[in-house]
This record gives structure tokens, sequence and C-alpha cells, in this order.
């Protein structure tokens, strides 16, 4: 009597798996290079997993001023500046303790803006504009 051989598994699924077996941080650095629209939103429906990590704030864009004379990649000194490097589907994240000045912005993709306001007095903290 022969052997008997067992179903292998779709090629497809044998790639999620080893996907699924990378970390978080390698998965989101994979992600960090999607753009975010079609391609990252799409991930996001992958699974709960996938979902968290292809929408953590670490892939927005940040406005924020620099502590050092080195920028880290994905934060600007300005809005404009965010939202001239944002793609389409990208989230900027407005730091807190600054002023930010901006006139004159035209916006002809789709992105979200994003701040954080903290007001102590009121016992709200981290209330999303």
């Amino acid at each position: 009597m022969g052997k008997r051989r067992q179903a292998a598994a779709p090629a497809g699924e044998e790639l999620i798996s080893f996907v699924n077996s990378l970390d978080d941080g390698c998965l989101m650095h994979i992600f960090s290079f999607l753009s975010p629209i079609p391609d990252r939103y799409n991930t996001a429906l992958v699974c709960h997993r996938w979902r968290f990590l292809a929408c953590h704030p670490r892939l927005w864009l940040r406005v924020e001023r620099p502590i050092r004379d080195v920028m880290e990649p994905g934060v600007y000194p300005s809005l404009e500046a965010a939202v001239s490097a944002a793609r389409p589907g990208d989230t900027i994240f407005i730091a807190s303790g600054g002023t930010h000045i901006a006139c004159n912005i035209q916006i002809k993709k789709p992105i979200c803006i994003v701040s954080v306001v903290f007001h102590v007095a009121d016992d709200i903290y981290g209330d999303l504009v």
C-alpha cells in the first residue's frame, strides 16, 4: 500500500503564516513602506494584530519642535513641512507644548491632522481635537 500524502497548504497560507511569525517591530517597519491608502488600510483589515500595527501612532508623521539638531524620520518642524511630506491617507500628529501657526496651506490629498490637548484643571486628559 502506498504512503498517504498530506495535502499541502495553499501558498498564500504559508506566506501569511511566515509573516505572522515576525515580531511586531519588524512588521511595523514593513508596514511603514506601504502607502497609507489603499495598502496600509487593506493591511489593517487582515486581523486584529495587523490592524493595531498598521494604525499605530509610530507610523504617523509628527510636528514638534526639534530637541536636538538631528531630525528623526517622520518628524517635521512645521505643519507645512509635514503636509508637504504626507502621502494620501497619512495621519499628522501635532505635538503639544508649542505654538503652531500655519496659514495659506492647501491640502489637496486626504490626510488626518490630530492634536492632543491636556486640560489639567478640568481633569480631562488627552482629548483628541
